[in-house]
Parts: C-alpha cells; structure tokens; sequence
C-alpha cells in the first residue's frame, strides 16, 4: 500500500460537479471505455443508500419509533459496507482480474435469481412482508439486524463491493486516469439516493411500489456490471500488450504501514460518529423520519464529495477553526435551561457535522494512497466507520448513562485537530503569531461566563457583560496586533502563546460539552438506559414528590406523602382531557386503553370494577411502577383491575384484532406524543383504523394528547377527524395553581352527543373550524408541516 505525496506539477483542477470531469474524458474519445463504470458506480451507490431510507422506515414503526431503531439500522449497514469492502479487496489481492470477473459475475447472478425467488415468496423481493413482527422479549438491535439481512443482506452487500471493484478495474484498464473521481461520483450518487427519497420517492409511491422500483433498478446495475466487465476485460488485454504504462501524474509513494492505517480508520470512525449521535441528538429533538436522517447523512456524504473531487475544497486554515467555532455555538444552544428554537439547534448541530466531517474526510483525502491500494484504503475507511457504528449503536447505550458518545464524538473531533495541527511543521500551532492567540482568547472570554452559569453560581448578568467586553477589547488588541504582523514588523511565531490559549480554549469546550450531561444527575434517585432512550426518576424535596423524566420531558410525578400520594398530578389534573371523559363516564365499570404508562397518573381515576389497560414499549418504565417496592404507586393503589401490555402499542393492539381479540374499549387514552421525539405510526390513518376495532360502541372516545414544544400535531388530528367522520373538541385549560401541568388534548368520538355535556362543553372548544387539516399516511408523514419553526 502507498500514500501519495504530490509533487510539482500539481493535478489540474477539476471542475466542482464530477459528471462534468468525466464527461470531458467522454468527449475526449473515451466514451466507450469510461461511460459502464461511471453508470455501475453511480447506480450501485444510488441503490445502496436508497434501500436504507426504504427499509428503516418500514422497521421504524416495529420498535416506537425510537432513534435507536435508525442508529441499529445504520450498523448494520456500516457492516454489510465493510463485509463488501474487505471482500472487493482480497479479490484485488490476491485474485487475478479475469478470475474477479468470473466469481463477481456469478455472485451477482446468484443474488438476481435470490430476488426473483423472493419475489414469488413475499410481497415484494425485498421485504418479509406484513406478517413479520417482532418477538416481544427480543433485543431490538439483533432483531433490527436479522430483519436486514434477511430482508436486503446479500444484494446489499454485493453493492458495496462493486465500487470499489470497478474503481480497482478502472485503474487497471485506465492508467492515466485518476480511480478517485469514481469514488467522488459515487458519493454524487449516495446523496441522490438519499434526496430523491423524501422529495421523490415516498410521497408518490407506495412502499410495495417503492420496493418493486428499487429492485427492477437493481437488475439495470446488473447490466452495467456486466457492461463494465466486458469494457474491462477488453482494455486489460490492450494494456497487456502496451510494455509501458501512461504515467497519472508524478509522485512519490512511500509505504502506509500501520500508523498511517490507523489515521484513516481513526479519522473515519471520528465522522462515523459524529453522523449517528448528530442524528440521536436531532431526533430526539423531533420526530424520527427519513427526512431527518437523510439531512444528517446528506452532509456527511457531501463532505465525502467535495474532499475527494478535488484537494482544493478542503483548507485546514478554514475548517479547523470553523470546526471549534460550531463546537462552541453547539454548546451555547444545548445548555441546561437554553430556550432556543428547534430551527436554531438544528442548524448548529448539522453545521458543526458537516464542518467536523470534513476536517475528517479532508485528512483521508489529504493521504489517499495510490490507485494500486485503493481497495485496501476503502477497507480502512470502512472499518472505521462500522467502528464507530459499534460504539454508538452497541457500546455506548450499555457503559454510558446519558448520551455521552455526542460530546465524546465532537471531543474526539478536536484532538484530531490538534494532533495534525501538532505533526504539521507549517500548521498554526509551530508557526502561529500573537495576534491568533488573542483572537482564541477572545473566544474564550465570550464563551466562558454561559459555559460557566450552570456550574458557578458567582456567574451573573454584570459578569457575562465582563467577558462580552473583554472579548471586544481582545478581538480589537487581534485586530491590531495582526495589522503589524502585516505590514512587516518583525513579529515572531509565538507558538507558547498559541498553546496556552489552545489549550484553554479546549478545557473550556470539554466542560461546556460535558455540563449538560452533568445536569442530567442532579436530585437523580434512580436512572437507567435501553433502547428506547435515558430514563431518569427526579427527587423535589422541597415539594416531596417523584417526578418521570425521559431525556428533558418529565412523564408524570407522584407525591411522597399518603393524602396526596393518590392524586392525579401533571398533564392529568381535573380539567385536563382525559380526566374529563374518565371521571365523567356515565357508565361503569368500563374499560380504558392507554397507549403510554408514563407514571401510570391515569390509573388513579380506575373506579372499582374498572378494567385499564396500559401499552408500554419500554420495559423500564414498567419496571419502575411494579415490583414489591415501586417508585410509582398508582398501579398498585388503583381500586379498579390493571393490564400491562409490553411492546409497541400500535403492534400489539393489531395482533390483537388479528386474533379476534377485541377490547372493546370505551375510552382509549393515546398519550405517547409528550416527548418531542414522537411515534408517528401512532398517528396514522391506518393506525386509527386499528383503534377503531378495538371501540366498544360509535360513542366511545379516543382522547390524545398532543402537548408538544417542538411539533404542532393539531393539522394531524384535523385530518384523521375528516377522514373518520369524528366529532373533534379540544381541551386546553388554564389550569389554577396545584400539581398541576398545562396540557392540549383533542377528544374525538363519532357520537357528539358524549362529548357535549355540561362537565365537558364547559372546557372544551370545537376543534377543526380553523384548523388546516394534514393526513398522514404509513406511506407518506409531513414532518415540516408541523414543527413549530
């Protein structure tokens, strides 16, 4: 294996849009031998990351929609990448490119005839179908890794290994051309899969439809394999014959031994995990859809892009220091009590992504060996991704209490920075000047008293407006120190000053980052972390209650002390939704569905003879309301007859219908919509048409609650009213002053005359006048329509 260290002359610059260079090479005369691998690459990557969006969104429902079910979803493709990866480089190495042909070919054929079996078997060639469902007990992430392999494993994993198959091809029978702007093209089609998606594909196709789309484009990138091969095999045997190679460029190629190896796997693993935990942080904020992950991916794949299209889009001058700026800007909008908008978190978290992906992306393509390595350069590339899949998707969620691995990840980032900084002789850390180190300094004196507030209680308004003017007074002392180095004072480097101010600037980052985390603990009785998330149980002593926390939202509390320890508290007082229709039934016993536990508040309002039946998906929240000794009590003092259905509500009510099993409910409470990450397969059309089998009577009523800071879920309820014909009032008071929380709940019912009584009327309002109306669908769910921006 051989880095490529260039010297003069320099490789001209290519145009910013790759197609453009190739097509200069088709014009040039070349078409015939350049257009099959340029189309298998493209095609092969536009496949590979349009059947991940495809199928995380059908596995998605299967586990609450849960950001952890896209982070499983994505190892296991990191996987099967790097599976591809180390098989198209032992066939490199140690197989000769006719026999490539030849084993290649037939994997290939093999998978076509796999497809077209499936195809008779299932309802599409590419999924289990309707029927597949998760074991209840299961570990999520082996049963996400198994559905994926059955479902896409082989073919998946031959489009992985195609790439860089052809590439290796094409710098066989291509000397004189650089192998490189395929891997650029085929990060060109990665990213087209992935827009094409939201925009193109799922609003106008259904998933069976989608499927059968996706594998009939499968069978066009068998024919450009096979075009590929033939182009291949024919300009090998001209090549043979030539004695002398073209040469690419000049260059000088020293050995890459194991420390060079390790940079690349270090630096990929790096941006491997700043995409997951960059994606975790965003959907938790929100909603987990395929928009949100194919903006996350989306920067990560352009950074791919621009740092191997062409050296002059990566600068260290540049994004290092934008690099630490977005660190620091991420750090401002994430702190304890910050009350930014979801747009302004959104666009820091993604710029400090795509600014630390290319810092990661830019080194890699800064010591890319030469096109005799390529395949084992990709292998290093894909083992560091597939490890940093590992530590995000499997190891963190066991060793790690909180969401540790984001602040590790950016931390990470940033030795990176430092130590190419440090090995670098011409970098800004040996040859920087005075006027840097004030500037870093400045940074610091800005950043320091709201990194500082939640930890230092001497932190005050009058010491922030210190550190603002002190940042004036060293950015105007930068100013005019740089403006003397300019004019050509004999101004030596001062590297002791750049270090001192480097390294505090990098103290100061680390405890901004780990503050939140920090926060977490506070007044922390107990807590634990599975899939579904950090779940945590807050003491307020001053108060003597117990409150639920899952991530920021608290689910629910309960007082310590007997005369209130029975009181409905929270989004659950008297005047709330649900409390209204429960207490106010006119008929008893009755039985009440409720999707979400929560601290199981509801249970308290179970009268004798009362059936309650909780759906919970998380295994922990049970546990703490069960058991001898509950930090929850309400399920053990309800005088009415407690069910705990575990798994995910939607699923298990379904299975139920399926068995005929119908629980004739009289009021089914759905109240998984609190948290800003929510499950909108819950919220559905075919969803409601689950519910519906499950209602006791046309009066019967559904009541969700839709209290939410980040989406406005009131347009998704308007149209489930008009697509069910239901009644719809909505129930938002203004609660006085108690244990009581502010809640927004829609009650809806085909019978108008249940929800027009006098308890009721007097709280409610009617609900669709003024309400545009959004319908969400399996196939298709409008995030943007309904975040608050």
């Amino acid at each position: 294996m051989g880095i490529v260290i260039e010297d003069s002359p320099r490789e001209p610059r290519a145009a910013p849009v790759l197609p453009l260079g190739i097509a200069a090479d088709i014009r040039n005369g070349k078409k015939e031998k350049q257009l099959p691998f340029a189309l298998a690459t493209f095609i092969s990557a536009f496949l590979l990351f349009q059947v991940q969006l495809l199928l995380g969104k059908q596995v998605l429902p299967l586990f609450g929609g849960t950001p952890a079910a896209w982070t499983a979803c994505l190892l296991v493709f990191q996987l099967l990448i790097l599976a591809g990866y180390g098989y198209s480089h032992a066939m490199a190495m140690w197989v000769s490119p006719r026999t490539q042909f030849v084993i290649h070919g037939v994997a290939l054929g093999l998978s076509a005839l796999v497809l077209i079996i499936l195809g008779y078997l299932w309802s599409t060639p590419i999924s289990p179908g309707g029927s597949w469902h998760p074991p209840p007990s299961a570990d999520p992430t082996w049963i996400i890794a198994r559905f994926l392999l059955l479902a896409i494993g082989f073919p998946f994993f031959l489009l992985s290994a195609t790439s860089p198959l052809i590439q290796r091809w094409f710098a066989k029978a291509s000397p004189g051309k650089s192998p490189y702007r395929l891997y650029a093209l085929s990060n060109a089609g990665s990213l087209l899969g992935l827009l094409s998606y939201p925009f193109l594909v799922e609003p106008f196709l259904r998933f069976s439809m989608q499927a059968w789309a996706w594998s009939a484009g499968y069978f066009v990138f068998l024919a450009c394999c096979y075009f590929s091969a033939r182009s291949a095999a024919r300009s090998l045997v001209s090549v043979e014959q030539e004695q002398e190679p073209v040469p690419v460029r000049q260059a000088r190629v020293m050995s890459a031994r194991w420390p060079v190896r390790l940079l690349w796997i270090s630096l990929a693993a790096c941006a491997s995990v700043l995409l997951l935990t960059t994606t975790n942080q965003v959907s938790l904020n929100v909603g987990v859809t395929p928009f949100q992950w194919v903006l996350e991916l989306s920067l990560y794949l352009f950074s791919f892009i621009l740092c191997f299209e062409s050296d002059r889009w990566y600068s260290r001058r540049i994004f290092h220091p934008l690099f630490t700026i977005l660190a620091a800007l991420v750090i401002v909008v994430s702190l304890p009590n910050a009350t930014y908008p979801f747009v302004i978190q959104l666009a820091a978290y993604s710029a400090a992504l795509f600014a630390g992906c290319m810092v990661c992306h830019g080194e890699a393509a800064r010591t890319r060996p030469s096109a005799e390595s390529l395949t084992g350069f990709y292998l290093s590339i894909a083992t560091g991704g597939a490890l940093g899949g590992i530590f995000v998707a499997l190891i963190a969620p066991r060793i790690f209490p909180n969401y540790w691995e984001y602040p590790l990840g950016v931390l990470s980032c940033m030795a990176l920075v430092l130590g190419l900084s440090k090995r670098d002789p011409l970098s800004w850390w040996n040859t920087g000047k005075a006027s840097l180190a004030l500037l870093i300094l400045a940074g610091v004196a800005a950043l320091a008293p709201a990194v500082l507030a939640p930890i230092w209680k001497g932190v005050s308004p009058r010491t922030q407006s210190i550190g603002i003017y002190a940042a004036l007074i060293l950015t105007g002392a930068a100013a005019f120190q740089y403006a003397r180095e300019r004019r050509g004072f004999k101004t030596a480097p001062a590297p002791f000053l750049i270090r001192g101010a480097a390294r505090i600037a990098w103290a100061l980052l680390t405890v901004g980052l780990a503050i939140p985390q920090k926060a977490e603990f506070y007044n922390i009785v107990a807590h634990s972390r599975n899939f579904y998330g950090v779940l945590s149980i807050v003491r307020a002593d001053e108060n003597n209650y117990l409150a639920l926390r899952h991530g920021n939202i608290v689910h629910g509390f309960q007082y310590q002390d007997p005369e209130r320890r029975k009181l409905a508290t929270g989004y659950y007082g008297p005047r709330s939704g649900a409390n209204l229709v429960i207490r106010n039934w006119a008929h008893h016993p009755m039985r009440v569905g409720l999707v979400g536990m929560g601290a199981g508040t509801l249970a308290a309002l179970a009268q004798p003879g009362d059936v309650f039946r909780f759906y919970e998906i998380n295994p922990d929240v049970y546990q703490w309301s069960n058991g001898e000794h509950p930090y929850f009590t309400y399920l053990r003092d309800s005088p009415g007859r407690i069910e705990v259905i575990l798994g995910d509500a939607r699923l298990s009510l379904a299975q139920e219908a399926t068995r005929e099993e119908f629980q004739q409910f009289d009021v089914l409470v759905l109240d998984a919509f609190s948290s800003d990450a929510i499950p909108m397969h819950l919220l559905t059309r075919e969803a409601f048409s689950v519910y519906e089998k499950h209602l006791r009577a046309p009066a019967s009523v559904i009541a969700v609650h839709i209290s939410n800071q980040t989406l406005d879920l009131r347009p998704v309820l308007a149209g489930i009213s008009r697509e069910f014909g239901y009644y719809a009032l909505r129930v938002s008071p203004l609660l006085p002053t108690g244990p009581w929380s502010q809640s927004d709940w829609i009650l809806l019912s085909h019978d108008p005359a249940l929800l027009s009584s006098d308890a009721i009327r007097k709280h409610s309002e009617p609900f669709l006048a003024e309400t545009r109306p959004v319908f969400w669908s399996d196939d298709h769910c409008d995030l943007l329509s309904v975040i608050r921006w």
